[in-house]
């Protein structure tokens, strides 16, 4: 009896199944790190005038070969003066990723002009084990179960992005002109350096509050109509015919309308519009949230741009959120002020993933961004001169940079202590190893 019980008995969490995600080949995560240099595109929504030659890029005519000719794959190197000597690569295990990207801009004549370069990126390739040989080395990579959402500091949270999106929240108090108080809390989120209020980053999008979804409990207004009955009026700035009225009843219920009521007003006072037409117009916006001293209008649509590479292609498609909320920057900042994180258990496995071939991505995507950053100096501005820097790739990126990151590491142990004993994790970082 006692041994058929035992052979019956269940295992307690036998059934308990975590899925953290499945990993994509590496070169399909470089193939969406590379897509993300198009968002340079979004010059084009904000044009200064017709004569002007918008820079534009398209990264096209994708081909993945995982089984490379030896005398296709070569090390270039450069030797004296304009003498170019090619060396032959090692022993290797590596698939080419080729890409051409159609790109255009001014040229001296201020002009449209245009090119095509094409692109080939080396991709180590692992073998059954999770191993990469580059070199006649092998290099093996710890998995990561990575975080989706971290804690940092008192009403503060990060999540993982291109670039972090620090998202804080801090008290405000707002009282309207009849004496209403509400109490309330100012989201804020990290726009290069500094704090800024998430509603700056929907500023250029017409109707705001109707994108918000707080329309028409919260209207912009010039002038007070007899309506006092049903709507507080908030006036920002003293001595401007500059009103936000909100619905009674509306900001009462919903503390997601008092928070849009507390940053309009904030926001409004800092940037200090002149009248109702100019809280009303994005172009305004767009240009006097510039972080360029001097209002250089073919610039001023930096933030904007700053915002919208923060969300990088990898990122949002593995953000356990729906898929309306994360089809951009903009949006996700919508879900973010429409949710409150504190009944999340960010420990949990079911806000984590797996990181691997992703991991080895993160060269190219910090080498994007930085392309990006280079081009956004320019703006509108930018020449064909300057773009054609930013549109060549290095084919050996990876190759050549992987070995920094601290989770590839090469296999040469003398024992089986020397690899646990090189094994580190920490509880409270950005990543768990596993």
């Amino acid at each position: 009896m006692t041994h058929y019980v035992i052979k019956e008995m269940k295992h307690p969490i036998k059934d308990i199944k975590v899925d953290l995600g499945k990993d994509l080949p590496l070169w399909r995560y470089i193939q969406m790190a590379v897509q993300d240099i198009e968002v340079i595109n979004e010059l084009g929504l904000h044009p200064i005038n017709d004569d002007v030659a918008i820079p534009f890029i398209h990264v096209v005519n994708w081909k993945w070969n995982p089984h490379p000719l030896s005398k296709d794959i070569e090390y270039k190197r450069r030797e004296t003066g304009e003498r170019l000597k090619t060396k032959p690569i090692g022993n290797i295990r590596l698939g080419i990723l080729e890409f051409d990207i159609y790109c255009g801009a001014k040229d001296k004549n201020r002009r449209l002009e245009t090119h095509c370069v094409h692109n080939k990126i080396y991709v180590p390739i692992e073998d059954d084990q999770g191993k990469y040989l580059v070199d006649s080395t092998k290099y093996s990579e710890y998995q990561i179960v990575d975080k989706l959402l971290y804690p940092a500091g008192r009403n503060t949270v990060i999540l993982k992005s291109l670039l972090p999106i620090v998202i804080s929240y801090d008290d405000i108090e707002e009282i309207s002109m009849d004496g209403y108080h509400i109490y309330s809390k100012i989201g804020m989120v990290k726009i290069f350096t500094t704090m800024e209020p998430i509603l700056s980053c929907f500023m250029h999008i017409p109707a705001v509050f109707s994108y918000l979804y707080v329309f028409p409990i919260l209207q912009w207004t010039d002038h007070i109509i007899d309506d006092k009955d049903e709507y507080h009026y908030f006036q920002p700035l003293a001595g401007k015919n500059i009103y936000i009225k909100g619905h009674k009843k509306g900001l009462e219920k919903f503390n997601y309308c008092r928070s849009i009521l507390a940053m309009a007003c904030h926001l409004v006072r800092k940037h200090q519009p002149e009248n109702i037409e100019q809280v009303n117009d994005p172009k305004w916006w767009v240009y006097k949230l510039s972080y360029y001293d001097a209002m250089i209008e073919q610039r001023g649509a930096c933030h904007e741009m700053h915002v919208a590479r923060m969300l990088d292609t990898i990122s949002a498609q593995v953000l356990p959120i729906p898929e309306i909320d994360k089809r951009n920057m903009v949006a996700l900042l919508r879900y973010c002020l429409q949710t409150e994180f504190t009944d999340i258990n960010i420990y949990s496995y079911e806000n984590k993933r797996l990181r691997h071939n992703e991991v080895i991505s993160t060269i190219v995507t910090a080498d994007v961004s930085e392309k990006l950053k280079k081009m956004f100096k320019f703006g509108s501005l930018l020449t064909m001169k300057d773009m054609l820097q930013a549109v060549k790739f290095n084919r050996e990126i990876i190759l050549k940079n992987m070995h920094k990151l601290e989770t590839i590491h090469d296999t040469d142990f003398s024992n089986d202590l020397d690899y646990y004993q090189n094994l580190r994790a920490t509880k409270n970082g950005q990543h768990t190893a596993a």
